[in-house]
């Protein structure tokens, strides 16, 4: 492969608080995915009070919508947009083609989103990452204002408007995948409804399981659409440019009260919403207290980690391992997610209790923790970042 203009970025020039907060949010994504994994968020209302009881359901639907749900891809749009920020200015400042090996890169990370996305799992969110971050070198002459207000448009305006825009039309968009994921499982004999998924999943057959990935992507863009995630995390992303200009400087982490308005505004406008959406049965993302609460309470969270790391960063520091290998550990959890509770791996799904696939999820992510300490002492970086930087710059990592 051929080397390209320039050299990856030294481990010096990285900030321990933002790879421990990408590990803080690599453990948030986990305790999201868990839910499709074990099956627990893919069955009817029904069949989760079978499985959990009454006040199991009850009291797992509150936690999930009130502290985990969208916050934490929120906080990993962000890290990526201010990744990109950071990236950039330093490889322009060192003279070199910073949007050409840029570019390239997220190339590479929409290959392995690609590949994950068709064959793994259909809840990858590396190929929208991948996909919008080919998007960010437009901005990069913004103003940090200019970022930041589009960024607000796109998360708040746009989805209120465009759901009012829909429903006068009376088009929903997503129905159109929903339904081709629908045709292409049935078209392979599987039964798809509701009350069935569970079982689809438990199958044991390749065939089974074939059906299941080849229907899933186009199940994931239905959705995706209608929570407006993909200008959600673009706007996230472009709020992430700015701030990530705030790191390049060393501004952002010693302005400590800006970081206490963001933590505090974000408190005041993401709980009051984040109670209606856990409290208010039946509610999605699409719904009006996930769309205005779900942001600001997600930057509440990385702002308040911000301010805690200069006296916690013994115990917050517990984070920096994974978030130094994001990419390795996600692809584990999914790799692992499909081996241990999909019917053609270990069939755990539907089969655990509520406190059992949380239980794992946390021992997974304390496994991940060990590992990545262990793995980066002895190497720079973690084995998927490593091939993802050779493949950027065609050079053999350490």
């Amino acid at each position: 492969m051929a080397t390209m203009q320039g050299s990856p970025l030294a481990r010096e020039e990285r900030l321990d608080v933002v790879d421990a907060l990408r590990g803080f949010a690599l453990f948030g994504i986990l305790l999201a995915n868990i839910l499709y994994w074990s099956g627990w968020g893919m069955v009817t209302d029904e069949q989760r009070i079978a499985w959990g009881g009454a006040s199991g359901d009850l009291w797992q639907y509150r936690f999930h919508h009130l502290f985990v749900d969208g916050k934490f891809y929120t906080i990993f749009s962000f890290l990526f947009g201010a990744g990109f920020a950071l990236q950039l200015e330093r490889l322009l400042r060192r003279g070199q083609d910073g949007l050409r090996i840029y570019r390239r890169r997220a190339l590479v990370l929409l290959a392995i989103g690609v590949v994950h996305n068709f064959l793994i799992w259909d809840g990858d969110i590396l190929l929208l990452y991948a996909l919008l971050g080919l998007l960010l070198p437009l901005f990069h002459r913004w103003s940090s204002r200019a970022l930041v207000w589009t960024g607000l448009v796109l998360v708040f305006v746009v989805p209120f408007a465009g759901i009012a825009l829909f429903d006068a039309l009376g088009w929903k968009p997503q129905d159109v995948f929903y339904s081709l994921s629908n045709d292409i499982a049935q078209a392979q004999g599987v039964n798809t409804a509701p009350e069935q998924i569970l079982a689809w999943m438990q199958r044991e057959d390749w065939r089974g399981w074939f059906a299941w990935i080849s229907s899933g992507p186009a199940y994931s863009l239905g959705l995706r659409l209608e929570t407006w995630r993909i200008p959600k995390v673009l706007g996230i992303m472009l709020i992430g440019m700015a701030a990530g200009r705030g790191l390049t400087d060393g501004s952002l982490l010693a302005n400590r009260a800006l970081l206490q308005r963001v933590a505090i505004g974000g408190l005041l406008i993401g709980v009051p919403a984040s109670l209606a959406y856990a409290f208010r049965p039946g509610q999605g993302q699409a719904d009006w207290p996930a769309l205005i609460g779900t942001m600001p309470l997600g930057m509440a969270y990385a702002a308040a980690f911000a301010l805690a790391w200069p006296w916690a960063s013994r115990w917050l520091g517990v984070f920096s391992a994974p978030g130094r290998m994001a990419l390795t550990n996600y692809l584990t959890q999914s790799v692992l997610g499909v081996v241990l509770f999909y019917g053609v791996g270990f069939g755990l799904v539907g089969r655990l209790p509520i406190w059992g696939f949380y239980g794992y999820a946390v021992l997974l992510f304390v496994a991940q923790v060990v590992f990545s300490r262990w793995w980066l002492a002895r190497h720079e970086q973690g084995p998927m970042e490593a091939l993802w930087r050779r493949w950027t710059y065609g050079k053999q990592p350490a």
